[in-house]
């Protein structure tokens, strides 16, 4: 039941009591962003949101996210346009922890001019990061070229020179004139009685002091043009991107529905128009979607694609047929319903957090002063019929004002010349298209049923079955939320690769599910969409296998399609050209991704030829000699089958249906033969050269493998450096200023694993942040850490563990690697005690015995 109320100070919060696990959201809405923000003040909004993490009158620097991860908690912020969001998800038992730093951030920061300075590094090391990002920069294109003299043309994230000068007196005065009681909404979600929870929201927020609220700048009315604008960038990414954006009315529009659906069809979800037509089909494209960015301001539709420039002339032809068609062709009564069920279902999916439930909530009553609006949209959503859509969104997709994007490596006068042509020739088709007669079904749509029945009253635990004497098939009911994830795994992966088949699980990943049985790809993606569920495969390196998760109401034909795709794969010709066509595009576009580089670079110098040292795209060459009977030889090797199922599973549970699939199968029991890893005999470092604004850096050391009874141990040592209140974060960012990212690294293996560091700085910091990062190892090595250091990194553990249990998929991840790996099937539920038995000194003994070992160092950036 939701509940609102509202302080004296002028404060609004909102209550919301949900049972399904001991955890809180907690979040804070404030009514201000980057588009409320003067000439020069731009990023000032992002920046008090990294500030107010710096200290308050009862917390000092790095004190908030100690208490908040101490008690097992989760915390951030994040910027828009529009709002800034502050929250924090945590355990019931520690509400007040929550209550108490949200309400300090929000009503005490200490804005002290050494932090500031501190923080303005960070800052800017946040844009630097940004500017070597393809998509973000494709995306600021975009918005700067639609929203020209419009606040919303700006990147939040605003500008380095601003950053630079913004004084702690500026700083002040916009956050006294913004993040005033009235302009904010509290929102919490969770186990809590909403009686006791009104009084001690009161307790903490009622200190919050009203200032007068500073109206923003003034924003410049969005203008219709007569002609449609191109604009092409040229920029140092070795991927061609391009935005169609269409102008669409702001979110509280009454046509804001049927746009919404429209996205849907042309571009959203694997069996949308536009991927079917240019990924699967034509294989064109590296993605190809569609999206409405729906606003308090007027909007954009955008129809977007990336690929590689080579594609251009056949995908700039298919990619505007499909979309010239959807204004003719209206959807098929199917494509209707998968749109409407999809956008329906996401309300149901998202009662798997509080989070998700308080975002939901929390952007409803944002955009609309009503956090149940969600109800009325899905009422207007089912009410639309594909002809009625249409018609709408004709309206909007005008010929006459639309803008093209394009940034791309090179822009030449004949690519100017080819754009110019497609832009007006794309004119001249929206104009055509807008007299024709909408093509549609004249069937009446069915009713839309996607609710779950009602709670099944029966209790059901964790249960462990064999089938057939070697085949794993684990349950786990659960009935709090409509959703049901499954999933099952072989012992295989990478590890089972011959050296001519470098790069075959990837692409056994790619294809599993591409057809099956009598049903092609494109029947299996159709019926997936339609019952707005996920189906999938995965290879790694030692296991490979299939997941699923869907609503309740779908689950007897989804496990029909997941056992058929399991068990009888067609791995066809087609579906493997293409992926190895986009394996190969992935590998040309590494460039774009300096931090994947240095971390397969680090991989390679620590485990060389062992699998867990090789990349698993294969090289070129090996991509170009893969074909299906590389891709069975692997499925067919994979042994020791698993099932795992967690949710709303039925009476009947989930034995029984694994048994009738499974009735003439022939199945391996578990094996695994472990591969050799060759000692690393002497510290390596390793270097790539790549113009970039900032430097990727990792320092590793070989880990421990899965079974090694200290590697919780080694997840503690990892919580000690980890989180915003961890010592990397605190020492490298919050005090020396040296970047946006850092985090230490860890992974267990059959054979073992690594443990190290990650940082991405600007080149001048290189030496020192590697040397910081062996300060904190030695460190590690030569003291015992405290016992209060110890308590929050248990907590921190145990907390985003509970927390991430709350979601089905999760569990069934960890049960399902916890068995096939050979441990405790019932591991994660031990979790917490396995944590709280680490001493300080099992901490330093592990660190003695890793960091005195060779390391490697793996550096990419420029040179």
């Amino acid at each position: 039941m939701l509940k609102k109320y509202q302080l004296k100070n002028g404060l609004n919060f909102i209550l919301v009591e949900s049972r399904k696990s001991p955890v809180l959201s907690i979040q804070m809405w404030v009514k201000t962003g980057s588009a409320d923000e003067r000439k020069g003040e731009e990023g000032l909004s992002h920046f008090i949101e990294h500030l107010v993490f710096k200290g308050t009158r009862k917390f000092g620097v790095g004190q908030i996210a100690s208490s908040v991860e101490g008690a097992g908690g989760e915390l951030n912020a994040y910027t828009s346009f529009d709002q800034t969001v502050f929250y924090v998800t945590i355990s019931k038992e520690f509400q007040r922890v929550g209550l108490e730093v949200i309400s300090e951030m929000m009503g005490f920061p200490n804005f002290d001019p050494k932090e500031i300075d501190n923080e303005r590094e960070v800052v800017i090391e946040e844009i630097k990061r940004s500017e070597d990002s393809s998509h973000r920069q494709a995306s600021r294109l975009l918005f700067s070229t639609m929203y020209k003299g419009h606040p919303y043309a700006v990147p939040v994230i605003g500008y380095k020179k601003n950053i630079r000068t913004v004084s702690a007196k500026k700083i002040r005065e916009f956050y006294a004139g913004r993040y005033t009681p009235k302009n904010m909404t509290l929102l919490i979600v969770g186990d809590f009685k909403a009686n006791e929870m009104r009084q001690l929201a009161s307790t903490y927020f009622s200190q919050l002091k009203p200032t007068v609220l500073k109206k923003p700048s003034k924003r410049k009315a969005i203008t219709i043009k007569s002609k449609p604008g191109l604009v092409l960038k040229a920029a140092p990414f070795n991927e061609t991107m391009i935005h169609l954006a269409f102008r669409i009315p702001k979110a509280t529009h009454k046509d804001i529905a049927a746009i919404e659906v429209f996205a849907l069809v042309l571009g959203q979800g694997e069996s949308s128009r536009l991927n079917r037509r240019l990924r699967l089909k034509e294989s064109l494209v590296n993605y190809a979607g569609a999206s409405a960015f729906v606003s308090k301001d007027p909007g954009f539709l955008a129809v977007s694609m990336s690929l590689a420039e080579a594609d251009l002339d056949r995908a700039l032809v298919a990619f505007s047929d499909e979309l010239v068609q959807s204004l003719v062709r209206a959807p098929s009564e199917e494509e209707f319903l998968k749109a409407v069920t999809n956008l329906s279902s996401e309300q149901l999916y998202q009662m798997e957090t509080v989070d998700g439930l308080a975002r939901n909530y929390g952007q409803n009553q944002d955009l609309f002063s009503d956090p149940l609006h969600f109800r009325k949209f899905l009422k207007e959503v089912q009410k639309l019929t594909p002809q009625a859509m249409i018609k709408t969104v004709r309206k909007y997709l005008r010929s006459r004002d639309f803008n093209v994007v394009m940034m791309t490596k090179e822009v030449s006068p004949k690519l100017e010349i080819k754009m110019n042509t497609w832009v007006k020739k794309l004119q001249k088709d929206l104009q055509g298209a807008k007299h024709k007669e909408i093509k549609a079904d004249n069937k009446r749509l069915r009713k839309l049923n996607i609710m779950a029945p009602a709670k099944l009253e029966f209790s059901a635990k964790l249960s462990r079955d064999l089938i057939k004497g070697s085949v794993v098939a684990i349950s786990r009911p659960s009935f709090e939320t409509p959703v049901m994830s499954v999933r099952a795994a072989f012992l295989g992966g990478s590890r089972l690769e011959r050296s001519d088949q470098r790069g075959a699980m990837e692409l056994l990943s790619r294809v599993w599910t591409a057809g099956a049985g009598l049903l092609s790809e494109e029947e299996i993606i159709h019926k997936t969409d339609m019952k707005a569920a996920s189906l999938s495969a995965f290879g790694g390196r030692n296991s490979q296998g299939m997941s699923m998760t869907c609503l309740s109401t779908f689950k007897d034909e989804m496990l029909d399609l997941f056992f058929l795709s399991l068990a009888d794969p067609k791995f066809s010709e087609d579906a493997i050209e293409r992926e190895k066509k986009a394996m190969l595009e992935q590998i040309r576009l590494r460039n774009d991704n300096p931090s994947q580089i240095c971390i397969l670079q680090f991989l390679k110098a620590l485990f060389g030829d062992h699998p867990y040292g090789r990349d698993p795209y294969g090289s070129e060459s090996d991509i170009q000699k893969l074909d299906s009977g590389a891709v069975r030889s692997l499925y067919e090797k994979g042994n020791g089958l698993t099932f795992i199922a967690s949710g709303a599973l039925g009476r009947d549970g989930f034995k029984k249906q694994i048994e009738e699939h499974l009735a003439g199968a022939k199945l391996s029991p578990r094996r695994i033969d472990p591969i050799p890893v060759s000692p690393l005999k002497e510290s390596a470092r390793v270097v790539t050269s790549l113009e970039k604004n900032q430097t990727h850096i990792v320092l590793g050391y070989r880990g421990l493998d899965l079974k090694d009874p200290r590697r919780y141990a080694l997840q503690v040592m990892q919580a000690v450096l980890a989180g915003q209140g961890g010592r990397l974060f605190m020492e490298l960012r919050d005090k020396a200023s040296l970047a946006y990212s850092v985090s230490p690294l860890r992974m267990e293996g059959l054979e073992t694993g690594y443990f190290g560091a990650y940082i991405g700085c600007s080149p001048e910091k290189t030496e020192k942040a590697i040397q910081m990062m062996n300060d904190e190892f030695q460190k590690l090595c030569d003291f015992n850490i405290g016992a209060e250091e110890l308590v929050r990194a248990q907590r921190y553990l145990i907390g985003r563990h509970d927390i991430d249990l709350q979601r089905n998929s999760h569990i069934t991840s960890s049960i399902l690697f916890d068995e096939i790996y050979g441990l405790p099937f019932d591991e994660t539920y031990h979790y917490a005690d396995r944590i709280r038995a680490v001493q300080s000194v099992n901490v330093r003994d592990l660190a003695r015995s890793i960091f005195t070992e060779p390391h490697v160092l793996s550096i990419v950036g420029p040179g």
